[in-house]
């Protein structure tokens, strides 16, 4: 299998700085009449305190409660009657606020978003903070605490990272940590990183590079800047007591492991061989993992490996769910043999240039519409410190090697690096047949 069988895939830009440090991005697609338009904060969970966990998430709440000039239900109100739809979301890194709109009516987004960076605090008051505080409490009992193995991805955070690191706690925020929240969290939060040069702005769709620069220029030029913030890098992350590990019971059928390596951080050459390396243990019926586990070794229900794209380090992920009368150790000897015949005995060339031919086809998928587009100029300008490396991330999967995905797999995948939770079936939960 030929590695000229790999497409390219980029993203056309152009960029420009104001002169308060806010970024503008534009990716000009004339295919339809639509633009989307993405306001991204750097400010997430990861820029919390112990003790205030949740608040950037509480916060993107309370930015839907209105604005000076845009009371509460204005900013759907006046969007849905231009034809456009809106949301936000908040995650590790960042936070993410987002239009699309008839290009016709690309201002309306633009002067909204203005009202909320420069006019919000005016209109934020304690019966505010209590509804949304409530309304995020509710989410993490519905979403959570009342699903499913629905708290082992928290607990595994815990556990893979040092305590007191920002990746340690969950986006949601404890419910101890949300009940203390007050109005000067917020308003310091705020205050902080909701300011034009922590924040990029990115038009994807119907307009050209030099209107939307004007725009931009017209709505957000005249703010002031905000408070300058230092760049944390990556750092490396060690277990502080080698592998760390929690059984924890559940309402839950069948057991399932999770385990999770701390790993080189989004747009490391590391972290493009570690996702080849996902997409080679687990991506398809003939994948290792699923032949293994799944189809032949008929011991797991499931197994899946992930990759976040986290920016000062990232999380390479194992789960797998057992089959009836199957104890989940039987599931964590099986993927570490696999990852160790990976380390001992290599991969294929074909195997490594298959894996690259599947990221792709998720990456173009993902790729197809201009939200998407814009979501991930924005996330590159933000994690990555410029648009332009969302390019360079995507052209390195190509020169990925089978020896880089053995290195990496033996490197960043041993036990003693990681953690594990196994959730269990709490005393009178039955199995189910399958």
């Amino acid at each position: 299998m030929s590695r000229s069988s790999i497409p390219s895939i980029t993203i056309p830009f152009r960029a420009h700085t104001l002169g308060n440090g806010m970024r503008i991005v534009v990716h000009e697609d004339r295919a339809s009449p639509i633009v989307a338009v993405h306001l991204m904060y750097h400010a997430g969970s990861r820029h919390e305190v112990p003790g205030r966990t949740g608040l950037a998430h509480l916060l993107e709440h309370l930015m839907f409660e209105g604005s000076e000039h845009a009371p509460k239900g204005a900013f759907d109100d006046l969007l849905e009657r231009a034809g456009g739809s809106n949301n936000g979301s908040t995650w590790l890194d960042r936070t993410n606020y987002y239009e699309t709109v008839p290009s016709h009516a690309v201002e309306l987004p633009l002067w909204l978003e203005r009202d909320r960076m420069a006019h919000f605090l005016s209109v934020l008051d304690q019966e505010k903070l209590d509804l949304q505080r409530g309304v995020v409490i509710n989410e993490r009992r519905q979403s959570y605490e009342n699903r499913p193995y629905g708290l082992a991805d928290e607990r595994l955070s815990e556990l893979l990272f040092p305590d007191g690191h920002p990746y340690g706690w969950p986006t949601i925020g404890y419910v101890a940590d949300l009940e203390a929240m007050t109005l000067d969290d917020m308003r310091t939060f705020y205050g902080t990183y909701y300011t034009p040069s922590n924040s990029v702005l990115v038009f994807a769709g119907d307009i050209g590079p030099e209107e939307a620069f004007a725009l931009a220029e017209r709505y957000f030029g005249d703010l002031p800047a905000g408070p300058a913030l230092p760049r944390r890098e990556g750092e490396s992350v060690e277990p502080a007591a080698g592998h760390r590990r929690e059984t924890m019971p559940d309402r839950v059928s069948f057991p399932r492991v999770y385990r999770a390596f701390a790993v080189p951080g989004y747009g490391t050459p590391d972290w493009v061989a570690l996702d080849v390396l996902a997409y080679l243990l687990s991506d398809g019926e003939s994948s290792r993992m699923q032949r293994a586990l799944v189809r032949e070794g008929r011991i797991a229900q499931d197994v899946d490996t992930y990759l976040y794209p986290t920016e000062l380090e990232a999380v390479f992920g194992i789960v797998a769910t057992a089959r009836t009368g199957i104890p989940a150790e039987r599931l964590e000897e099986a993927f570490e043999r696999v990852v160790a015949e990976v380390v001992e005995n290599g991969v294929s060339e074909d195997e490594v240039v298959a894996a690259v031919r599947r990221t792709r086809r998720d990456q173009v998928a993902q790729l197809a519409n201009v939200e998407e587009r814009a979501e991930s100029l924005a996330y590159a300008a933000t994690t990555l410190g410029d648009p332009g490396r969302f390019d360079e991330v995507m052209a390195a999967y190509a020169d990925v090697t089978p020896e880089d995905v053995r290195r990496v797999a033996a490197e960043y995948l041993r036990p003693e690096r990681g953690a594990t939770v196994v959730v269990v079936p709490a005393a009178g939960e039955v199995q189910d047949a399958a």
